[in-house]
Formats: C-alpha cells, sequence, structure tokens
C-alpha cells in the first residue's frame, strides 16, 4: 500500500479497516496489476489458473469456516437520502464513478476504496483476456470469493446492462471482520459489477450492511461508473 493511502486509513477506526481490507483483497483480479495507465488491449493476456478453487495460492488465502451472522431487525446504516455524491475519476485505471461525498478515500495505483462505519464502496481494475460471463463468473469467481470472504452466501449472478455497457451482477452476503473493541460482527450484503473493456476488468463492488435500505445508492454508483481515455 501506498503512503498516501495509509494516511487516508489513518481517519478510520481499526475495525473500519479491516472491513475495508477483508472486502478488497479478494477482489484483486489474479492478472496483472496496473500500477500505471496501461493499454491493456496491446499486451499479452496473463496465464490463468483453470480453478481458482484448486490453486494451491488460493487454498493458502482461505479463511477458516465460519457460520452467517444473523441479519439485524434493524439493520445500521442506511445511507441518508440528502447523501451527497462526487465524481472520482481514475487516470491510472481510465474509469470515473460517482463515490458518497465525506466517505474515507484510500487509493493504490487504479483502485480505490471509499469507506464510512459499515458501508465499503471500491473499484479495482487489472488486464484480463477475455470478458466474463455469467457462466464464467459462477465457474471461477465464486470458488475464490468462497474460499477467502468469511460465511460467503451466493443470492445471484445475473447480466445487466448498464451505461457503461453490458455487466456481470453478483449479489451475496458475508460476515464483517469482528470490532476490535466489542468483537460484534455484521452481516454484510454486497452487490459486485464486473466491467469489461479493451482487455480491461473492472469490480465495482458495494457492501452495506444486511437488509438496510440503498437501493438507490447502488442504482446510481454502478450507473454512474463509466470507461474514460
Amino acid at each position: 500500500m501506498s503512503v498516501s493511502a495509509r494516511k487516508r486509513l489513518s481517519g478510520l477506526s481499526m475495525s473500519g479497516i479491516m472491513i475495508l481490507f477483508a472486502a478488497c483483497a479478494p477482489l484483486f483480479n489474479p492478472g496483472r496489476s496496473l500500477a500505471s495507465p496501461v493499454d491493456c488491449a496491446a499486451a499479452s493476456p496473463p496465464a490463468v489458473a483453470a480453478s481458482p478453487a484448486a490453486s494451491p495460492a488460493a487454498s493458502a488465502e482461505a479463511i477458516p469456516t465460519q457460520a452467517a451472522i444473523q441479519q439485524e431487525v434493524n439493520p445500521p446504516g442506511d445511507i441518508p437520502d440528502n447523501q451527497a455524491f462526487v465524481v472520482y475519476t481514475s487516470a491510472d485505471g481510465g474509469y470515473s464513478v460517482s463515490m458518497p461525498e465525506g466517505w474515507a478515500r484510500t487509493e493504490n495505483g487504479p483502485d480505490v476504496a471509499f469507506a464510512d462505519k459499515l458501508h465499503t464502496f471500491m473499484v479495482t481494475v487489472r488486464c484480463d483476456g477475455s470478458a466474463p460471463t455469467v457462466d464464467s463468473v459462477k465457474q471461477n469467481e465464486v470458488p475464490r470469493l468462497q474460499q477467502q470472504l468469511s460465511a460467503f452466501a451466493l443470492t445471484d449472478v445475473s447480466e445487466v446492462a448498464l451505461p457503461a455497457g453490458t455487466a456481470i451482477k453478483l449479489r451475496y452476503q458475508i460476515n464483517s471482520p469482528p470490532d476490535e473493541v466489542t468483537g460484534k460482527q455484521y452481516r454484510l450484503d454486497v452487490e459486485q459489477f464486473e466491467f469489461y473493456q479493451d482487455g480491461k476488468l473492472a469490480r465495482l463492488s458495494l457492501a452495506v450492511p444486511a437488509g438496510s435500505d440503498n437501493v438507490d445508492v447502488s442504482n446510481l454508483v454502478s450507473k454512474s461508473f463509466t470507461w474514460v481515455k
């Protein structure tokens, strides 16, 4: 992580940092990292393992089995109706997206995460040799997430039409990491959108407390994503 990224994290509690990176690490594609602007279409596609679930590296990173946390009756964390949004543009990643104003931000090359309490919104970008499909995500992405996210439970995988083009949408639930003081965990709803263009795969991930009403926010953010040259 860059020094600037660590400085931006200083405003978060330790539990917030844990939630941020617990959600962030598994979303990094095993393809080549974009440390600086790269024309992925001109680059050789990276070698891809036959199955992340069978990969020794993936197995080594697998977390202990954990039961799903019960969803809160009154889940914390509805994003206020008057929440302002600002356009964030990544020159390294070649994209822009609207994110909540005032949330703590951390950047690492083309990747960015915005966090506030139990909410974590992020984008990661990697080179990839082909566009994702519903079948490829079910076969490759879902097993990897099952290994690397706490009490992962898939809701569905679908193809959606968005202004940036066709995207693959995953919906699933995970447990948050324990709070550093109380040890309390929460069940989180996650929506993950996968966008592809010219050899670049961008994953937009929106994690919120399970059962909270953030549909309008999800629609706003996912529809705001666009590729920029």
